[in-house]
C-alpha cells in the first residue's frame, strides 16, 4: 500500500470514528445518583407516609435519587447556594422507573394526582424533583402543605395569611433557590420543580437504561 492509499484509509477511520464517539458516549450516559452533605433522602414513595397509603418503591429497590446530568449538574450548582444560607435540600421524590408509575396508576387511576403512564410523568423522564428545605440541623422548614397536597394553598402563588406568613417566606425562598439554577416550578405544587422543556426528554423506563 502506497503512502497515498494509506493516508486515505487513516483519515477514513478518523472520519468514522469521530462520527460514532459520540454515540458511543451517549449509549453509556445514564442517570446520575444525587448525594451530598447539603442534601436529605426522604423519598415518601418508599414508604407508607404518601397520599396512595403504600410504599410503591420496596418492591422496584429504588433507594436513591437519581436525576438526568442536565439536571444533576443543575443540583450541583445549587449545593454552594446552599451552604451560604446554612440549608439543605430535602428530596421527597426524583426519578420513578415507568413500573413504578404504571403501580401508582393501579392505585389510583386518576390523571388529577397521578399521571397516567400511557403519556408518563416528567418524573419518569428523569427531569422532576419534588423538594422541600431544612436547616442545617436537619430540621424541615414550616410550609404552606405538606407533601402531595391537593389544596389551593398547594399553589405556588397561594397567598399565606398573616399568622402563616413564615410559611409562604419559606416557600419563596425555595422558589428563588431552584429558578436561581434554572429549574421551574408548576402551578399546583410548590415542591415540584422540573428542567425547562421537560417534555422534550424522553420517558427512561428503567433505572440502568442508557439514555438516548
Amino acid at each position: 500500500m502506497d503512502y497515498k492509499a494509506m493516508l486515505t484509509v487513516f483519515r477514513t477511520m478518523i472520519i468514522f470514528l469521530v462520527g460514532i464517539l459520540p454515540a458511543i458516549a451517549a449509549a453509556e450516559t445514564k442517570l446520575q445518583k444525587v448525594e451530598g452533605d447539603t442534601f436529605i433522602l426522604d423519598l415518601r414513595y418508599g414508604t407508607d407516609d404518601n397520599f396512595l397509603k403504600k410504599n410503591v418503591y420496596q418492591s422496584f429497590g429504588l433507594e436513591q435519587c437519581w436525576v438526568q446530568p442536565d439536571l444533576f449538574a443543575a443540583l450541583q450548582k445549587l449545593a454552594p447556594k446552599l451552604r451560604e444560607q446554612n440549608l439543605k435540600l430535602v428530596f421527597w421524590d426524583c426519578y420513578r422507573p415507568l413500573a413504578v408509575q404504571e403501580a401508582m396508576w393501579k392505585l389510583v387511576p386518576n390523571a388529577r394526582y397521578v399521571a397516567n403512564p400511557k403519556s408518563g410523568s416528567n418524573h419518569n423522564r428523569g427531569v422532576a424533583i419534588d423538594v422541600t428545605l431544612a436547616d442545617a440541623q436537619g430540621s424541615y422548614l414550616v410550609m404552606p402543605t405538606a407533601f402531595d397536597d391537593f389544596s389551593a394553598k398547594a399553589a405556588p402563588d397561594f397567598r399565606c395569611t398573616t399568622d402563616d406568613a413564615e410559611k409562604c417566606k419559606n416557600r419563596d425562598r425555595l422558589i428563588e433557590l431552584m429558578k436561581a439554577v434554572g429549574l421551574t416550578p408548576i402551578n399546583s405544587e410548590w415542591w415540584h420543580f422540573q428542567l425547562p422543556r421537560a417534555g422534550k426528554y424522553p420517558i427512561v423506563k428503567t433505572l440502568d437504561a442508557p439514555l438516548p
